[in-house]
């Protein structure tokens, strides 16, 4: 019997991917990037990273940093851009909840459908890396990426980006993960013949070829025109049609004459009925002097004026306005609720018991104190006789401390216990071989309650954790 052999469908995506970015990097004699515009752009993104499932991590948040240089050409055919940057990644296990960290790597190639437009939507192919950062183990891998995405310009000068991607990880066999981002992309250097935004670009040939006829067209000129130039009068409505802004110069002031000129008519008017009723008034009625008490310019609101002196008080109160500007002390009851954050007093309801990996041990400590109690040395022996027997075991020591004091000087406390564990323990292995790995949670983990003695005891403490090899 003959044996088949099919090869994955994943190794043939990884080929075409493969293939096309050779194409981007190599073949780039049509694209002349000395006659066509370039761009420098920076691009800053944010999105999320789904993980294969062989990866074991959840889905998390992705921050991405990259530079690229833009060839900016009419169409696909002739445009091109090269993009380089690293992706960032915070993720937790989904076995064990611990967390893990991971770069990606990437340098890709960017082909674009319609380069000058406003929308431009564009293919991407890449390769690079992808490097996992967990407590105990860190790996890499080579990958492959393709997937395309968009560039809408907000302005000249800025865009708004859309970003999908599928890495082709390679390590033992090969795992897919997906990329999505939606971040800005910053033109540090553009070339001004490009314009994307629907805006009317301003042509400089054609105000020059109509302001050259307008000059002798305008009105000022009839004056300095000797009188002999009166066959150029039919040509001056056709200025004011083909150079609008000129046209609307010297209308305005023509306008605001014509205006002054025609209102003095009205005041004539207006004048002789103002004298009519002024001489009218004396004439119906000589006994009118009874208008006398129009002596009541009334010398009394003169001395009105006098309680003037309230606007005095108007200075001082904005004087008293500046006084609650300043920003206020952080109160006991803030500083409170940055503890409780920082250091929860019971352990989150959401939080699920933990349990260590087998062999382990927990070693507890008195209040304040980093000293190894002499009951606990049993449990390191123990420890260490089987790391002895077991060379190559990876070990990871953690310390912890209860809500009692500081949470800086908590951290503190918390990496001095896990120091003194450390050295007890590796004063007991010797020279064998071991991988040792260690963190300090000050009073952010409790396990128990804080608010009595009983539950602070348990809180007050050093875990150790063995793996095998």
């Amino acid at each position: 019997m003959q044996k088949t052999v099919k090869k994955p469908v994943s190794r043939v995506k990884a080929a075409a991917c493969a293939l096309l970015f050779l194409a981007a990097l190599t073949d780039t004699s049509q694209v002349r990037a000395a006659d066509t515009p370039h761009d420098y752009t920076l691009n800053v993104s944010a999105g999320g990273l789904k993980f294969s499932g062989q990866d074991e991590l959840r889905h998390s948040l992705v921050y991405d940093i990259r530079f690229g240089y833009d060839i900016v050409g009419t169409s696909i055919v002739d445009s091109l851009g090269i993009e380089g940057g690293l992706s960032y990644a915070s993720s937790t296990s989904s076995k064990d909840n611990t967390k893990a960290r991971a770069y990606l790597m990437r340098v890709d190639a960017i082909y674009p459908f319609l380069p000058r437009k406003r929308l431009v939507p564009f293919l991407a192919v890449g390769a690079g890396g992808m490097v996992i950062e967990r407590p105990t183990t860190t790996g890499g891998s080579p990958l492959l990426a393709w997937g395309g995405g968009m560039k809408y310009f907000l302005t000249e000068y800025l865009a708004l980006r859309l970003d999908v991607r599928q890495n082709i990880l390679f390590n033992v066999g090969s795992r897919n993960d997906f990329q999505y981002m939606l971040g800005l992309s910053f033109l540090m250097d553009r070339d001004t013949k490009i314009r994307r935004l629907p805006l009317p670009p301003p042509p400089p040939a054609d105000r020059k070829g109509s302001a050259a006829p307008a000059v002798p067209v305008i009105d000022f000129d009839k004056q300095q025109e000797p009188g002999k130039k009166a066959p150029e009068k039919p040509a001056e409505p056709e200025t004011p049609t083909q150079v609008p802004l000129p046209a609307a110069v010297i209308a305005a002031p023509v306008a605001a004459v014509t205006g002054l000129l025609n209102q003095p008519e009205q005041p004539k008017t207006e004048a002789p009925q103002e004298t009519v009723t002024a001489a009218a008034k004396p004439v119906e009625a000589p006994p009118q002097p009874q208008p006398q008490p129009q002596p009541q310019p009334q010398p009394q609101p003169q001395p009105q004026p006098q309680p003037e002196p309230a606007p005095q008080t108007k200075v001082p109160v904005k004087v008293e306005l500046a006084e609650p500007l300043a920003a206020p002390l952080p109160d006991a009851s803030s500083q409170g609720m940055i503890e409780s954050i920082l250091c929860p007093i019971d352990p989150p309801a959401t939080q699920k018991p933990r349990v260590l990996k087998k062999p382990s041990t927990t070693i507890f400590f008195d209040n304040g104190s980093a000293a190894i109690k002499p009951q606990f040395m049993a449990e390191i022996n123990r420890i260490a006789a089987y790391v002895k027997k077991h060379p190559g075991s990876e070990v990871h020591i953690e310390g912890h401390t209860d809500r009692s004091g500081i949470s800086d000087r908590n951290v503190d406390l918390s990496r001095a216990r896990m120091t003194s564990v450390k050295q007890a323990l590796l004063k007991k292995i010797g020279r064998v071989k071991v991988k040792l790995t260690e963190q300090a949670f000050g009073c952010r983990l409790p396990v128990e309650s804080n608010r009595e003695e009983k539950g602070r005891s348990k809180n007050r403490r050093a875990t150790i954790e063995v793996t095998p090899p």
